[in-house]
């Protein structure tokens, strides 16, 4: 079981770094409300949602929500500042959605693998 959570948190640090530096990096998009960007926030913050639970960095699942949310509100932080990118209220609330999405996905798997 240590072998599998140590695996996560290797995958939840490299997740970060390669969505971080994908954050800032100049996008072509002809729309900021663009539909298919919103769907990467989701997947993007269901996929970290779900990697972080699995390699029990945190106790709390609560605790775990609220990081990964803070995380992204971070991310839309740091594109005020950049001059090619922007904060964007919908990129927020899709990544939450991603986040309630990976707390559901979590609730099934622990009803499925109590254990873990």
């Amino acid at each position: 079981m240590q072998l599998i959570q140590h695996s996560f948190k290797i995958i939840l640090v490299i997740s970060i770094l390669l969505i971080s530096v994908l954050s800032i990096q100049d996008i072509s998009v002809e729309s900021s409300a663009n539909l298919s960007d919103k769907l990467l926030h989701f997947f993007c913050f269901l996929y970290l949602t779900i990697v972080t639970w699995l390699s029990r960095i945190f106790s709390k699942e609560f605790l775990l929500y609220v990081i990964v949310l803070a995380y992204g509100i971070l991310i839309e932080i740091v594109q005020i500042y950049i001059p090619y990118r922007s904060f964007e209220f919908l990129d927020i609330f899709a990544d939450l959605l991603g986040v309630l999405a990976g707390s559901f996905f979590i609730k099934f798997f622990k009803d499925l693998y109590p254990k873990y």
